[in-house]
């Protein structure tokens, strides 16, 4: 059992459950990176025009670089690309390719799951990830203290690995829950819910740490403990009527046994 102490308030947790981009990672960068990877791909298939209203329907916005290049420079933080899970992802831009290219439905499913591989591999985690402020301290402590802990995430198991893996956060990684293992995603509770049911600890004995609403949501909708970690005034804002506590760092949580 692991005290967690917020704000000055003291909590008793047997879990901890974070999640991963924004919360461990800072994700602007890793949307840029994201989207510039994605539009390679997609560029081999699609028309300059195709590739601007792919990008205008995820939420991305882009320059034009020297050379002629089509580049990312910011991504919508409520835009599909920052928000869909990789299984949602996918369907869209099946439905895109379908729409822009006229190739049938099985053909445009099959290569949107092709370009998602080939954008993914491409995608260089050594820009990309950025540790947020206290990430990398409090999984030490975490560590040192043998506090169970997993990822929640709408990310894929395998970039969560390599992630975590890069800053030595990952071999004491109890679980890795995605959109794909449950019936619905943030901020239903059925990831809570299914990691309740899968390590035997009460619901409310499992504390969910997020930087969005929907994580906190998602703890309020499973009973656990919530705790909101943001610098925005507007997802502070968002957060206040679900979270048990809001804090603006991971420096700000304490864990102590």
């Amino acid at each position: 059992m692991a005290k967690i102490t917020v704000n000055n308030h003291a909590y008793r947790a047997d879990l901890l459950v974070f999640d991963k981009d924004g919360l461990m990672f800072e994700c602007e960068q890793f949307w840029i990176e994201m989207a510039n990877a994605r539009m390679r791909s997609i560029a081999k298939h699609c028309s300059s025009d195709d590739l601007i209203a792919w990008t205008k329907l995820m939420g991305v916005k882009t320059e034009l670089k020297h050379g002629g290049s089509i580049e990312a420079i910011y991504v919508d933080p409520i835009g599909i690309l920052a928000v869909a899970p990789p299984a949602e992802e996918i369907v869209i831009l099946a439905g895109f390719l379908a729409e822009h290219t006229g190739i049938v439905w099985h053909k445009a499913r099959n290569l949107a799951a092709a370009i998602f591989t080939e954008s993914d591999a491409g995608i260089d985690l050594s820009r990309a990830l950025r540790p947020q402020p206290g990430f990398v301290s409090l999984m030490k402590r975490i560590n040192e203290l043998d506090v169970p802990y997993g990822v929640a995430t709408s990310d894929t198991y395998d970039r969560t690995r390599d992630s975590m893996s890069r800053y030595g956060c990952w071999d004491k990684v109890r679980f890795v829950i995605t959109p794909e293992e449950v019936e619905r995603g943030k901020p239903n509770p059925d990831m809570l819910q299914f990691i309740s049911q899968k390590s035997g600890v009460p619901l409310d004995r499992i504390v969910m740490i997020g930087d969005s609403y929907v994580d906190v949501q998602m703890a309020s909708a499973a009973g656990s403990i919530g705790i909101g970690v943001s610098t925005s005034s507007d997802m502070r804002e968002k957060m206040a009527p679900y979270a048990t506590e809001i804090v603006s760092t991971l420096d700000e949580i304490t864990v102590d046994r």
